[in-house]
C-alpha cells in the first residue's frame, strides 16, 4: 500500500482505490483480458448473426468479436437457407483458421440440440416417435429427427415381433414390412461419442393395449387362436389383445420343438398366468393335471422301488421312477473333501428306498438299497 502525506497526516490507500490505467496497445489488451479476449472455443455453441451470403458459404458475426464462416456442407438440412441479419445458433468447429475466421456449423449445432433433447427425454423416461428407415436380420434402423438409432428384434412389441422361427432371411423379410412406419419407443441406451442410440418399442408399451389387458384377471380361462409359433413360445390372439405362452408353460413334460405340436390357426385353451401392462402371459399346463402330483400319490416314504439311473453327477445320481417322476440319490460322503462313491452307472436299474418326499419342491430323495 502507498502512503501519502496530507497536512502532516499519513493516509493508507487500499489497492482497490488505485485506478489502473486503461490498456493502450493490443499487447496490453491481451495481457489485461487474457482468455476473455476470445470467449469461445472449439465445441462451443454460440449465437451468430448473418452478415453476408456467398455461393458456397455464409459469413456471420460472432458476438461482435470475430467474423465467422459457415461452409455450405455445414448448413442444416432441417433449416431453410438463412438470410442477412438473421440470428442463428452455430457450433464452433475451429476458433480461427489461417485467415483469421471462425469456422462454424449449423448442422452440428442442430445435432447438439437434438442430443440435449434426447438426454432430457431419456432422463425423464419419455416416449419418442421414430421412423423406420431400414430393416436387417437383427432389427430395425430408425430415425429420430436427424439422428439414427437401432431397435433390436428383442425390443419389438408383441404385434411387430417376426413370428417366423429362427430363419434369418424370413426375419428380415417380415421386418421389412415395417419400413416407413412410425413407432413409439423409449431410449434404453445411448453413446454420444460413438453416436449410437438403442430404442425399445417393447419398453414404450401401448396405452390402448394396456387398457384392453385390464379386462383379464389372473386365473381366467381363455380361448384363442395361435398367431405365431417361435422358439420361445406361442403367440395367441385373444380377440382385442395378444397373449404369449412361454415354452415352459406349454406342457408339464419338456418340449424341444413347438412346431411339432402346434401350428398357426390352431385354437387352444389357456389360463391367464400374469398381466404386466399390455402383456398377457398364458399357460396351457395350468389347465392340465400335474403328472408329478398324480404319480407321487402312489409313493410312500420307506417304500422300496425300482428306478433307472438317467444321469450321474459328482454329487449324486438322477433316477427315473416313472414317466412323470424323478428322484435324486445322494450317497453318504465317507471322506470329507472327496467325491462320494456312487456305486451306480447310467442307464442301469437299481433298487432304492424312498427317504423323503417334498411336494412343494417337487423333490424325491432316495437311498440305494444295500449301498450308501
Amino acid at each position: 500500500m502507498k502512503k501519502r502525506s496530507f497536512s502532516g497526516i499519513f493516509l493508507v490507500m487500499p489497492k482497490s482505490a488505485v485506478k489502473k490505467p486503461e490498456p493502450q496497445t493490443m499487447a496490453e489488451l491481451v495481457e489485461a483480458l487474457g482468455d476473455q479476449l476470445i470467449p469461445f472455443a472449439q465445441g462451443d455453441v454460440v449465437d451468430v448473426v448473418v452478415t453476408a451470403i456467398s455461393r458456397d458459404s455464409i459469413i456471420v458475426d460472432v458476438g461482435g468479436i470475430a467474423a465467422g464462416i459457415i461452409p455450405e456442407k455445414e448448413l442444416s438440412a432441417s433449416l431453410a437457407k438463412p438470410s442477412v441479419g438473421e440470428a442463428l445458433r452455430a457450433y464452433i468447429i475451429s476458433a480461427e483458421n489461417d485467415k483469421g475466421y471462425v469456422i462454424l456449423s449449423l448442422r452440428r449445432a442442430e445435432k447438439e440440440k437434438l442430443w440435449s433433447m434426447l438426454e432430457s427425454r431419456n432422463t425423464n423416461n419419455e416416449i419418442v416417435n421414430v421412423k423406420v428407415i431400414q430393416a436387417n436380420r437383427g432389427g430395425l434402423v430408425a430415425q429420430y429427427n436427424e439422428m439414427q438409432g437401432f431397435i433390436p428384434v428383442s425390443q419389438l412389441s408383441f404385434r411387430h415381433y417376426p413370428r417366423v422361427g429362427g430363419d434369418r432371411f424370413k426375419i428380415q423379410q417380415k421386418l421389412s414390412e415395417l419400413v416407413g412406419q412410425t413407432l413409439p419407443v423409449k431410449i434404453i441406451s445411448y453413446d454420444k461419442l460413438a453416436s449410437k442410440i438403442v430404442f425399445s418399442e417393447k419398453a414404450a408399451g401401448d396405452v390402448d393395449m394396456a387398457e384392453r389387458a385390464k379386462q383379464f384377471k389372473i386365473g381366467d380361462r381363455v380361448t384363442g387362436k395361435i398367431t405365431g409359433v417361435v422358439d420361445f413360445g406361442l403367440f395367441v390372439d385373444l380377440g382385442e389383445i395378444e397373449g404369449l405362452i412361454h415354452i415352459s408353460q406349454v406342457a408339464w413334460q419338456r418340449i424341444s420343438d413347438l412346431k411339432e405340436h402346434f401350428q398357426v390357426g390352431q385354437e387352444i385353451e389357456a389360463e391367464v398366468l400374469n398381466i404386466d401392462g399390455d402383456r398377457v402371459s398364458l399357460s396351457i399346463k395350468k389347465l392340465l393335471p400335474d403328472p408329478w402330483q398324480v404319480g407321487v400319490k402312489d409313493l410312500e416314504v420307506g417304500a422300496t422301488i425300482t428306478g433307472r439311473v438317467t444321469k450321474v453327477t459328482p454329487y449324486g445320481a438322477f433316477v427315473r421312477i416313472s414317466d412323470s417322476l424323478e428322484g435324486l440319490y445322494k450317497p453318504v460322503v465317507l471322506v470329507e473333501g472327496q467325491p462320494p462313491e456312487l456305486g451306480v452307472e447310467e442307464d442301469q436299474p437299481y433298487q432304492f428306498e424312498v427317504l423323503s418326499i417334498e411336494p412343494e419342491l417337487r423333490k424325491i430323495s432316495l437311498k440305494l438299497v444295500g449301498g450308501g
